[in-house]
C-alpha cells in the first residue's frame, strides 16, 4: 500500500505543526504555569451559565470550570471529553473501534469534504465520483481539480461493477488511479439510495486491487425510514483504507455545525494541520453542548431520539411516494428510499427540468432542484431532486399535484 505521504498533494506536503497549538496539551498539565498561548483571561468572558431545555424534557448546564473549557480556545483536533464520546459512540453504532488520534472534531462535515481534496488533490488528479452526486462534494473537489471519473448510481448505489471496469482500462493503459473514491452508502443525496452490502463489499475489494483511498460521506447513516438492518460501514470492512465522515446535522441540529472524520491515524494527523492553519478548532462550546447532550442521554436514549424523528420523515417519504404515483404520469420513474430525505425524479429523455422550474414555477408554486446540479459533465438534465424532509403530508400532496402540472407541461413542450 502506498504510503500516505506519498499520496499527499504538493500543497500539504511538509506542512508543518503551529508551535503554539502544539503546546495545548502541554497547558493542561497539573500545576503547569503557562506563558505560551495568548489566551484571553476566562475573568472577560461573557457567559456566567449557561443551561439548554431539550423537548425530550432533559436540560444541560454548563457553568464553572467546565464553562470557562468550553468558551476558551481548544485543541485542533476536538475537546477531550466529545472526542472520547464519539470514539464510544463509533464504536456502539458501527463496531469500530478507534484510538483518540483517529479522530478530529469538524465543522459539520462538509468541512471534511474540503480537507480531504485539500490534502490529495492536485490539478491533474482524478477522484471517482457518482452520477449525479452531491453537489456540496462536488463544489469542494473541484476547488482542486476538474478531472473526474463519473461511475453510473442505481438502485443498488455506485455501479462498482461499471467502476472496476474502468480503473481496469486505466491501469491497462498506463494511467494514474484516482486518488479516492468517494461515495455515499446511505439516503445518498440526491439519489436517495443505499449502496447494498455485495457492492460495498466489491467497492472495497476494487479499493484494495487498486490501491486507492475511499471516502466514505455518511450523513444520513441513522435517518431510517424503515425497520431495516444498518449495513456495515466501509470503514468496519476496511479502516486503512477509508476516512470516514459522520455528521450530527441531520440526528442533533445542524446550526452548532458539529460532525467528525475519522480514519488512520496518518491522514487524520493531516486533517488536525489543516485545521491549525484554518480555523484552530471547532466551535468548544458546540462541542460542549453535544458532549453533555450525548453523556445525559446515552448512547440508547440518543438513538431513540433519532428513531422517535425518523418516524416524521417515514410518514413524510410515505405522503410523497403515494402522491408521485397518483398525480405524476406514469412515465415519471424513481426508486423509495430506505433513509434520507430525497426522492430522485427522472422523467422521460425529452423532458429539461431546469427548463421546467424557469417557466413553470412561479405559476404553480412549487419548486424541486433541477439534476444538472449534481452532475460534473452537464448530464441528468431530464432529472430533479425533491425533499420530503420539511413539509406536511398536506403539503406534499398538493406539491406533488402542482409537480404533476409542471411535468405534463413539459412533457407537451418536449
Amino acid at each position: 500500500m502506498q504510503s500516505i505521504q506519498d499520496r499527499l498533494a504538493q500543497r500539504a506536503r511538509g506542512k508543518a505543526p503551529s508551535p503554539i497549538r502544539e503546546l495545548v496539551p502541554l497547558m493542561k498539565l497539573p500545576g503547569m504555569i503557562s506563558l505560551g498561548g495568548g489566551y484571553p483571561n476566562p475573568e472577560t468572558f461573557v457567559f456566567g451559565r449557561v443551561e439548554v431545555s431539550f423537548k425530550q424534557g432533559s436540560k444541560i448546564v454548563l457553568e464553572g470550570a467546565e464553562l470557562v473549557a468550553a468558551s476558551q480556545y481548544g485543541p485542533s483536533d476536538g475537546q477531550p471529553k466529545l472526542v472520547q464520546s464519539l470514539l464510544d459512540w463509533q464504536q456502539k453504532k458501527d463496531g469500530v473501534r478507534l484510538e483518540a488520534n483517529q479522530l478530529v472534531v469538524l465543522n459539520g462535515s462538509q468541512e471534511g469534504l474540503f480537507i480531504m481534496p485539500y490534502l490529495f488533490l492536485d490539478p491533474e488528479d482524478t477522484v471517482v465520483v457518482s452520477e449525479p452526486d452531491y453537489s456540496g462534494a462536488l463544489g469542494a473537489f473541484g476547488s482542486f481539480c476538474k478531472n473526474t471519473l463519473t461511475i453510473p448510481l442505481d438502485a443498488q448505489g455506485l455501479d462498482t461493477a461499471a467502476l472496476a471496469g474502468v480503473l481496469s482500462q486505466r491501469r491497462g493503459a498506463g494511467e494514474r488511479m484516482p486518488k479516492f473514491i468517494y461515495v455515499v452508502p446511505n439516503g445518498h443525496n440526491p439519489g436517495g439510495v443505499a449502496l447494498s452490502l455485495e457492492r460495498r463489499k466489491e467497492l472495497v475489494r476494487i479499493a484494495e486491487e487498486h490501491d486507492v483511498l475511499i471516502l466514505e460521506d455518511d450523513p444520513y447513516q441513522l435517518v431510517r425510514l424503515d425497520a431495516s438492518q444498518t449495513p456495515p460501514t466501509l470503514q468496519s470492512m476496511a479502516p486503512q483504507r477509508v476516512v470516514r465522515l459522520d455528521s450530527f446535522s441531520k440526528i442533533f441540529t445542524p446550526g452548532l455545525r458539529v460532525g467528525y472524520a475519522s480514519g488512520p491515524a496518518e491522514i487524520i494527523r493531516q486533517f488536525v494541520l489543516f485545521k491549525q492553519s484554518s480555523n484552530l478548532h471547532t466551535s468548544a462550546l458546540a462541542q460542549a453542548l453535544l458532549d453533555k447532550f450525548m453523556r445525559t442521554a446515552g448512547y440508547e436514549g440518543f438513538r431513540a431520539e433519532i428513531r422517535k424523528n425518523c418516524e416524521r420523515y417515514r410518514v413524510n417519504r410515505d405522503a410523497m411516494v403515494a402522491a408521485a404515483r397518483e398525480f405524476l404520469p406514469e412515465e415519471v420513474r424513481f426508486n423509495v428510499p430506505t433513509e434520507g430525505m430525497f426522492i430522485w425524479f427522472e422523467l422521460p429523455k425529452s423532458c429539461n427540468a431546469k427548463r421546467m422550474i424557469d417557466a413553470d414555477t412561479r405559476q404553480e408554486l412549487v419548486i424541486a432542484v433541477p439534476g444538472e446540479a449534481f452532475s460534473t459533465r452537464g448530464g441528468c438534465q431530464n432529472c430533479l431532486r425533491a425533499s420530503f424532509s420539511m413539509v406536511s403530508p398536506e403539503q406534499i400532496r398538493e406539491g406533488m399535484k402542482r409537480l404533476g402540472r409542471m411535468v405534463e407541461k413539459e412533457l407537451a413542450r418536449s
